[in-house]
């Protein structure tokens, strides 16, 4: 009885001891990177005018205007990831450049209001939109061999740049948003290795009220939402 006691002692402090090793040989990684990003993002938005007298085109008798529209986005980012164990990696991502849309221009006719007995403005409105700063925390489970899923958090920097021919004026925002996709990882010897993914930005809705010249609001404002697919490739070394 005493020498089965001392063998499943025995073995259990060999289990121990093993297992020690292996945490051991599992110690947490470090790895730096670089990624190149491309994708497309759908838009929506509503412009609300709050006062009258102003008419164009696609605008009915409230002064709201909607509007849908696709792009092609592009850009590179930075990363830094902790390998936690064999199969979660924690990480996050600097975007590197600046993204920038089109300029759009628009042209408004004045005319007179019969309710409100106003005359509105007219002119050529010109925007430009830059995205920049973009921020990623997130998280990586392996799935199998090199297959993981990944699942993040991000905020982005929406800077307006507008020429408006009325004295109304839009703020810059930060957006809030949650990344979530797949992706497939080769690794060497070397610690060398390269992820393709592809991944859904999922935005918050977003809001602008804008402000006279005298930064009063004006009952004028911008909501829309922002939505894409990005397929990245990254490129890194584990430490």
């Amino acid at each position: 009885m005493i020498k089965k006691i001392l063998s499943t002692l025995l073995v259990s402090s060999a289990l121990l001891v093993l297992s020690a090793f292996n945490l051991m040989a599992e110690r947490p990684t470090i790895a730096i990177g670089g990624s190149v990003n491309y994708g497309g993002y759908y838009a929506t938005g509503t412009e609300i005018e709050g006062n009258s007298g102003v008419s164009r085109l696609g605008y009915g008798p409230t002064e709201t205007a909607h509007r849908s529209d696709a792009m092609e986005v592009g850009y590179t980012s930075v990363f830094l990831e902790l390998n936690m164990v064999d199969r979660l990696t924690v990480g996050v991502e600097f975007m590197g450049a600046d993204v920038k849309t089109d300029q759009e221009e628009r042209t408004d006719v004045a005319h007179q209001s019969i309710a409100h007995g106003v005359m509105g403005d007219s002119g050529t409105s010109t925007v430009e939109v830059t995205f920049s700063d973009m921020l990623t925390a997130y998280a990586e489970l392996r799935l199998i061999n090199g297959l993981y899923a990944k699942i993040g958090t991000m905020t982005l920097d929406v800077v307006t740049k507008e020429n408006l021919h009325t004295s109304s004026s839009y703020g810059d925002v930060t957006l809030d948003g949650k990344a979530y996709g797949v992706g497939y990882k080769n690794s060497w010897d070397n610690g060398m290795f390269l992820k393709t993914e592809t991944m859904v930005h999922d935005w918050d809705p977003i809001k602008i009220n804008a402000t006279s010249a005298d930064a009063t609001p004006n009952g004028n404002s911008v909501s829309g939402t922002l939505d894409g697919i990005v397929v990245s490739f990254r490129v890194g070394k584990a430490f």
